[in-house]
């Protein structure tokens, strides 16, 4: 038996080329065609939204990974770049490089162990077609 769980939102149309987000949990997220598109400067695009759930989710799965094998984090900080290319008739986003920078309590062999796995069960990376590259640095911190 498979396992299912659902995710889900709300979006309305606010005018121009804007809409608003609204989650289960009450939080709304203004969205906007890219400025490049004539869209609305200022605000987050699908394809920023697309970007950080990448972004997100390596931030989440780091943490439930480290929880499992019991590696204390100190300091965890990402950031995330996502091309759009022309393709054929339409674009797309082609690849996401993500860049952590990491501190934990651990000897670099189990970070190496947990950094492994994150990038091969970060679920919204695994529904991804885009390329997506994690590369983790560890720091002082």
């Amino acid at each position: 038996m498979t396992e299912e769980i659902s995710f889900g939102n709300d979006l309305t149309w606010t005018g121009d080329a804007m809409g608003e987000v609204a989650f289960p949990s009450r939080h709304k997220i203004e969205v906007a065609l890219p400025a490049q598109f004539g869209g609305v400067e200022g605000f987050p695009s699908p394809e920023d939204l697309f970007v950080a759930a990448a972004n997100g989710c390596v931030l989440t799965t780091t943490l439930a990974v480290a929880k499992k094998h019991r590696i204390a984090l100190r300091s965890y900080r990402s950031e995330a770049v996502g091309v759009l290319e022309r393709l054929g008739d339409g674009r797309e986003v082609t690849r996401i490089d993500i860049k952590v920078e990491i501190a934990a309590d651990s000897d670099p062999q189990a970070l190496e162990e947990i950094f492994a796995e994150v990038a091969e069960r970060a679920p919204v990376i695994r529904s991804m077609t885009s390329s997506v590259s994690i590369y983790f640095e560890v720091v002082d911190g």
